[in-house]
C-alpha cells in the first residue's frame, strides 16, 4: 500500500488542492494530456481511498483532469502528503524520504509519470547522446530532494540548473536532467513508468541501447 500512496503524492506534483470552507469544497485536481494515464491513476486511488474519481475534459487548456472531490479523503491526503499549502514550498515528504527504496521508487515514477519528460523519440529521430529525462519545477528544494533519490539508484543526473524565467510563468522555474542512453535506461530498469506514452518511448529507447550494444 505504501508505494501507492507514494505514487499518487508523486503524481500530485502536477495536480492541486482545492479547499473552501465556505462553499464546503475539498477538491484534489491531477491534469493530464493522457487520459489512459489518468485511467490508471483513478484505479489507484479507488483501491487505496475507496472512492472513484472523475475524469473531465478541461476546454480551456484541452487537458484531462480527474477530480476527487471527498473532504475525508482530502483531509488525509493533505496530512500524509505533508502539503504545506502552496506547491511553491512543498518539499518531497520526510515519511517518504526516509521510507524503504520500493517507497522512494515509487514517489519517483509518480513524479516523473506526471511532471517529468523524456525525449520524444517517437515523433522523430534523435542521435543517442542526446536522449534525455528531464525534471522541471519552481521548486528548487524539491528537485535537490528528488534527484537525491534518483541518485541512490546509481542513476547519474546532472546538475540542478536555473533559474529560467519563462514566458506566462509567475515564478523562475529550475530544472535537471538524466543525459544518455545508458542512464536513461538505468532509470527505466529501476524506477519505470506507468504512463503509456512514455513507456513506448522507453521500448525505442531500449531497443536503440541493444543495437548500439549499450549493457
Amino acid at each position: 500500500m505504501y508505494p501507492e500512496i507514494a505514487y499518487i503524492l508523486g503524481s500530485l506534483r502536477d495536480g492541486c488542492f482545492t479547499e473552501n470552507k465556505k462553499y464546503h469544497i475539498y477538491r484534489i485536481r491531477f491534469y493530464q494530456k493522457n487520459k489512459a494515464w489518468l485511467l490508471n491513476l483513478s484505479n489507484i486511488i479507488e483501491k487505496i481511498f475507496g472512492k472513484k474519481p472523475t475524469i473531465t475534459l478541461d476546454k480551456r487548456d484541452n487537458v484531462w483532469c480527474l477530480i476527487l472531490n471527498s473532504k475525508p479523503i482530502y483531509t488525509e491526503i493533505k496530512k500524509i502528503s505533508e502539503y504545506p499549502g502552496n506547491q511553491k514550498a512543498w518539499i518531497i515528504p520526510s515519511w517518504i524520504m526516509n521510507s524503504s527504496q520500493d517507497v522512494k521508487k515509487s514517489y519517483v515514477k509518480g513524479f516523473f509519470d506526471s511532471e517529468g519528460g523524456i525525449t520524444k523519440v517517437d515523433k522523430k529521430t534523435f542521435k543517442p547522446k542526446d536522449i534525455r529525462i528531464y525534471f522541471c519545477q519552481a521548486n528548487k528544494k524539491c528537485l535537490v530532494q528528488l534527484r537525491s533519490l534518483i541518485e541512490s539508484e546509481n542513476i547519474k543526473c546532472g546538475i540542478i540548473s536555473g533559474p529560467y524565467f519563462k514566458k506566462g510563468y509567475k515564478y523562475p522555474v529550475y530544472g535537471f536532467r538524466i543525459h544518455g542512453v545508458k542512464q536513461v535506461i538505468k532509470f527505466y530498469k529501476s524506477i519505470g513508468t506507468e504512463h503509456p506514452e512514455k513507456i513506448n518511448r522507453f521500448k525505442i529507447i531500449s531497443d536503440m541501447s541493444c543495437s548500439l550494444g549499450t549493457p
